[in-house]
């Protein structure tokens, strides 16, 4: 069996070690996540989409993250990345103070949007940090509106 290890860096090892005596392999690329609980990344592991090679990022970096069909695409300032994880996966992995879900394809850094203009039939359109404009659907439109007591 393969697994993702989604662990405090402090304990990634400890646990690590555990799991791998018991015939568990680890792998960054597996379907099943063993996750700590309310332990949110603080880094998340993308491919470069111009060069390929995987990198570490800052989920400070972040700017948002979106979906097309099975590409997660993420955006943290100048470039883009790939991620290996589904949007719901991210959205469970990430701190929730910090990202907020706006649609069903979008996940945004809260603290990376620069301009809320509102449209009509309960939308908005933001303007993230980084110029990039994304739709806050009408299904998110309440929590959108919650989160930031608009």
């Amino acid at each position: 069996m393969k697994i993702k290890l989604s662990v405090s860096s402090s304990r990634y090892s400890e646990i690590q070690k555990e799991l791998q005596d018991r015939g568990i392999e680890i792998d960054d690329e597996a379907d099943l996540i063993l996750s700590e609980r309310d332990g949110y990344l603080s880094t998340i592991k993308v491919r470069n989409r111009a060069t390929g090679e995987y990198v570490m990022v800052s989920t400070e970096d972040i700017i948002f993250v979106e979906t097309f069909g099975h590409k997660v695409v993420v955006h943290a300032g100048e470039t883009t990345y790939l991620a290996s994880e589904r949007l719901y996966q991210l959205c469970g992995l990430l701190n929730p103070e910090k990202f907020l879900r706006i649609s069903n394809s979008v996940l945004i850094a809260t603290d990376k949007v620069k301009k809320i203009q509102p449209t009509l039939s309960m939308k908005y359109i933001l303007t993230m940090s980084d110029g990039n404009n994304v739709n806050v659907t009408r299904s998110y439109y309440n929590l959108f509106r919650d989160y930031y007591k608009i």
